[in-house]
């Protein structure tokens, strides 16, 4: 390497350390500063399972892509940021985020939050897959969702840790410190509540896989996310368990280079994988290519090799660590193009239909006028009796209770009055028969403010016989 050149490499990799407005533009900065890059990891043939070869699925549109943007992104239907904590669960994570994605785009439900914790249950109780191992897959994980449907988050919430024998006595490791081969609930904690298997289930449309080289036309032409599985390499990822020099900086940055022959050498040795989703894709990122060194791979000319074209994913290791610094958003990272073109496999759904209404919490009040009423014999104007509700909300239910004690029932007219609006509950019906004491359920009035005057109207529309309107009451079932 010339000396000019290497003077000015160092002063570089020295300078762009501390800031650098495009992401595109850094070279290698050395730092030894500490990061928490120890995330979990999933079984990479598990990952894959039941995926064919890239080049059996044909390419959408015969590959011709020409007309899509350098630069493009949908990450605006992107739910925020999970983390899978401790447990092996990528791929539960990042088909949770598109089915998220995919209802966030839909529009039906406001910020949709589903249950991976559930999910984990459905693809190894539901399916069947996968029963004894922490992983799945993506193609699976749509399946069980398609098939069966998942219950939001409130109904079963995700735990970042898998159960151990704390939890039961059989989830305890293996003599050799694994832990496969477990029971099934050692995976999934245990089984939904009565209340989640009873809930809700949220569904999407089938799911399909598709080639790698397709993945920025099913981005841009759907305006949805891709899952993608992959075999993992940990110098390219920056992991602690890499063998190979890491670089905290693009782990802060979500940098994701494809492996050197070292990387691939070392990180297939301990086979391992992870399932990202991905969002969107940048053509001219560059970042410097890294020997098994971690140093920067120089061409003839003693210049900095770069890789060009990245795509941009959403991960599932929360955010303030990996993806921090990303220039689309804490948690995100970017992706070589060749990385997920050779070592990964991508499939997609479409938007969800048949949405099912979210159920909607309400709550019931009641309200009652005890004063007694003598009501008028053969008189249309009648009486009438007032209650003034003064709880807030929205009509769903509307039961009224009258307690009217008359010689001949059938002289009676009972309306209900509330502003410029009136409705009879009943009219000269039952015959001789004495009293009236029933309960009237009428949804004339759902979906209005319940808060107000109410009034009852009782009059008598024949003569000889009499009565009084001893009580009545209101029973609103509301939502807010």
């Amino acid at each position: 390497m010339r000396p000019l050149r290497s003077s000015l490499l160092l002063l570089s990799l020295l300078s762009l350390a501390t800031a650098c407005s495009d992401p595109g533009l850094r070279e290698i900065p050395k730092t030894d500063a500490p990061v928490a890059n120890d995330q979990p990891l999933a079984d990479v043939d598990e990952l894959l399972a039941g995926a064919p070869a890239n080049g059996e699925i044909p390419i959408e549109d015969g590959g011709t892509f020409a007309a899509l943007p350098a630069k493009y992104d949908v990450k605006k239907y992107d739910s925020p940021v999970k983390s899978q904590g401790s447990r092996g669960v990528c791929s539960i994570f990042s088909t949770v985020a598109l089915m998220e994605h995919l209802y966030i785009k839909e529009g039906t439900i406001t910020n949709p939050d589903f249950s991976e914790q559930y999910l984990q249950w459905s693809v190894k109780n539901q399916v069947g897959m996968f029963k004894n191992t922490s992983g799945s897959n993506n193609s699976y994980n749509l399946q069980a969702i398609s098939q069966y449907g998942i219950v939001t988050e409130a109904m079963d919430p995700y735990e970042t840790q898998q159960w151990n024998e704390s939890n039961d006595p059989e989830c305890a490791k293996n003599a050799d410190g694994t832990d496969d081969n477990l029971p099934t609930k050692c995976y999934t904690n245990g089984d939904p509540s009565p209340e989640a298997l009873a809930a809700v289930k949220y569904k999407l449309p089938a799911s399909r896989y598709v080639n790698t080289q397709s993945i920025k036309n099913h981005i841009h032409t759907k305006e949805a996310g891709a899952l993608v599985g992959l075999t993992f390499f940990y110098q390219s990822w920056n992991h602690r368990k890499s063998e190979l020099p890491v670089n905290a900086e693009y782990w802060r940055s979500g940098f994701v280079t494809y492996p050197n022959e070292a990387d691939e050498a070392k990180s297939l040795a301990k086979r391992a994988g992870h399932a990202i989703l991905l969002v969107g894709w940048d053509d001219d990122l560059e970042v410097p290519v890294r020997d098994g060194e971690g140093n920067p791979v120089l061409d003839a000319e003693g210049l900095v090799v770069r890789e060009k074209g990245f795509f941009v994913f959403k991960n599932s290791w929360g955010t303030g660590n990996f993806g921090i610094n990303n220039a689309i958003g804490d948690g995100y990272g970017y992706i070589s193009y060749k990385y997920v073109h050779e070592y990964g496999s991508a499939v997609v759904a479409g938007l969800p239909t048949n949405i099912p209404v979210p159920p909607v919490e309400t709550t019931t009040v009641e309200f009652g006028n005890t004063t007694p009423v003598a009501i008028p014999d053969d008189a249309p104007a009648g009486v009438t009796s007032v209650i003034d509700v003064t709880s807030a909300g929205t009509i769903r239910a509307l039961d009224v209770t009258v307690d009217v004690t008359h010689t001949y029932k059938g002289d009676l007219k009972v309306e209900l009055v509330r502003g410029a609006k009136t409705i009879v509950l009943v009219d000269q019906a039952g015959g001789g028969t004495d009293d009236l004491k029933t309960t009237f359920t009428t949804t004339d009035f759902n979906g209005t403010a319940m808060a107000g005057t109410w009034t009852l109207k009782v009059s008598d529309l024949a003569g000889v016989d009499t009565g009084t309107l001893n009580a009545w009451s209101l029973k609103l079932t509301t939502s807010p």
